[in-house]
């Protein structure tokens, strides 16, 4: 009973000291901090329904709709999931781009509920939230361009070792033996040294595929020549753009860039610093200040960027000072050209409405409304100016003209190219014409055996004619191709022994395949579907991967379209793990 009455008491003398601001957002909250304390929800619902922001500055909302998270979360670990839905539902009302973790709160409350599937809607929201921030889409934007770069590596690095199992015993006979019966050490050690010299050299790995290539050439048939050739011509394209997005990276790293997001997030820098600035980044300057409730400081940057530049965001932010200043005529009269450089602009149009209403002036509404309609459906809504958001556009506008305000074509063409360059394709694809040529001229011996087509024992082709129709070899031609019955029992062995190494030769590929997906199309003259269906896979689940790491690592949580992108990874093992079964039925 006691605390009762020293909270009702305690709440008396706080509604009163609130009492002149209580339609000020900040006095809204600290009512709802109070009837949430004294178990009042209904009333603390309430005042979260009256809870109106539009008059903070984009620091302050971001401060709002935090405590409005942290108010959700602690109703949502109390199990009142209705008033913690009403506390997100609020913070996405203010500002959707700060909170778009919220979404996967609201989805827990739905499973909660009983709901059995995704709400679509939310997750599209979240998506367009989450594409829509700076920092979240450069996030996305950089794992794109990695996952791209290393799925198609990854991929020429599996279609390569199919190959190297098929061909690479042949090469290593052909160019050790060089069609005689003798073991040389000495070329032994030669292949060894073209095998591995670039753990000697670089310690790179990414040219193995391309030297294994350059080796095997000898024994691809042709579409298998053509394969590798599209995904050389494809790693090729990835590292253009994987050399892009390094150029996003180097640029959002710059000290240039580090300044311009500060000032963005609305750091103050002394007449000194920003004296210096181009013109874009004083205006972005005087908001900060502006914000900061320095009016007279935010005038004389504006001021000092020159008349004869003139942006909507300038004259916004002039109006917006001249309207808290009194001075109501050059408040229109800014707002009036910031709507001729852009009369779409929902935050002029509501603030130039505001200001024509502090005028009451109807007849000269009455004409700025012919020319803006818009004005007269908005004038009962708006009460009071909106402090307006700096675009992200910004940002990314700077990124890509690496933090300068103009784009310097030939300073990102440097970048790119010395990104694309760095990347050691090019290099590799010069090694691995290197290799094909001087093995062709001094190793003409590569090329010149087969397996047999029955027991896989090494054989040598005469003519291509002969390889194509008769691959057999000595053993396997007397007692297959000649029907003598003085062989038979010798044919039932040899071919006991043929099923039971093509046995284990079939389930040491399916279990291959488990890890990677297709794996033993290769094996069934299926290796352009093999590198089409593990690009796509790869790139899926590199993209739910990756993109999950970051966001967990950067923000705490995945957004929710992430699952899905990994539910169709799933999928899309288990239709290629089908269609891998179906074709190694069909082959065996």
């Amino acid at each position: 009973m006691a605390r009762r009455v020293f909270w009702t008491a305690a709440g008396l003398v706080l509604l009163a000291s609130l009492a002149p601001a209580a339609t000020h957002p900040w006095g809204d909250l600290k009512k709802i901090y109070f009837y949430e304390a004294s178990g009042n929800l209904a009333e603390a619902r309430r005042s979260l329904e009256r809870l109106d922001a539009q008059v903070l500055t984009p620091g302050d909302r971001s401060e709002l709709v935090r405590k409005l998270v942290e108010l959700g979360d602690r109703h949502l670990q109390r199990n009142n999931d209705s008033l913690a839905e009403a506390f997100y539902r609020q913070a996405l009302k203010i500002s959707p781009q700060d909170v778009w973790p919220v979404y996967n709160q609201l989805e827990s409350i739905s499973r909660r509920r009983g709901g059995l599937f995704w709400k679509f809607a939310n997750v599209g929201r979240q998506f367009a939230q989450v594409t829509r921030g700076f920092n979240s889409s450069v996030l996305l934007l950089g794992g794109l361009f990695s996952v791209l770069m290393f799925s198609g590596l990854l991929l020429f690095f599996m279609v390569t070792a199919a190959l190297a199992v098929r061909y690479f015993k042949l090469s290593a006979h052909d160019f050790i033996l060089e069609g005689q019966n003798r073991f040389s050490v000495l070329k032994l050690l030669l292949l060894l040294l073209l095998l591995f010299w670039p753990l000697l050299v670089t310690g790179g790995w990414a040219i193995y595929p391309f030297l294994l290539c350059g080796v095997l050439w000898s024994y691809f048939n042709h579409d298998e020549r053509v394969l590798v050739k599209r995904i050389q011509a494809l790693l090729l394209v990835l590292t253009f753009l994987y050399s892009l997005g390094q150029y996003l990276e180097k640029s959002l790293l710059s000290p240039g860039f580090q300044t311009v997001q500060k000032v963005y997030a609305g750091r103050l820098y002394p007449d000194a610093a920003y004296s210096r600035f181009d013109n874009e980044m004083k205006v972005m300057q005087a908001y900060a200040y502006y914000h900061d409730g320095q009016d007279d400081v935010a005038m004389d940057i504006l001021l000092d960027t020159g008349s004869g530049y003139g942006t909507p965001l300038k004259y916004n932010l002039l109006g917006d000072i001249h309207y808290e200043k009194g001075h109501i005529a050059q408040s229109i009269q800014f707002y009036r050209q910031s709507l001729s450089l852009d009369d779409r602009n929902p935050v002029t149009l509501k603030n130039f409405t505001v200001t024509l209403l502090k005028n009451n002036d109807p007849d000269l509404f009455l004409f700025y409304s012919k020319n803006y309609p818009q004005l007269s459906r908005i004038k009962d809504k708006v009460a009071a100016l909106q402090k307006v958001r700096l675009p992200e556009k910004i940002l990314w506008r700077r990124l890509l003209n690496f933090s300068w305000q103009r784009f310097h074509f030939w300073h990102c063409l440097e970048v790119v190219a010395g990104e694309f360059l760095r990347f050691p394709v090019v290099l590799a694809l010069l090694a691995m014409a290197a290799y094909i040529f001087l093995l062709r001229r001094f190793v003409p011996s590569l090329g010149q055996s087969i397996f047999c087509s029955k027991c896989g024992k090494i054989i040598r082709k005469m003519s291509i004619e002969q390889a194509q129709s008769h691959a057999l070899c000595e053993d396997c031609y007397q007692l297959f191709l000649i029907k003598d019955p003085i062989f038979l029992e010798a044919k039932l062995i040899k071919e006991k022994e043929i099923n039971r190494q093509a046995s284990l030769k079939h389930f040491l590929l399916l279990a291959v395949s488990l890890v990677v997906p297709g794996f033993i199309l290769n094996f069934r003259d299926r290796g352009k579907i093999f590198a089409s269906l593990f690009f796509l896979f790869s790139v899926v689940f590199g993209l739910f991967l990756v993109n999950r790491v970051n966001f967990r690592g950067v923000f705490g949580v995945a957004p929710m379209f992430l699952s899905l992108i990994g539910l169709v990874a799933v999928v899309l093992y288990l239709a290629v793990a089908a269609y891998s079964l179906k074709e190694a039925g069909d082959g065996v």
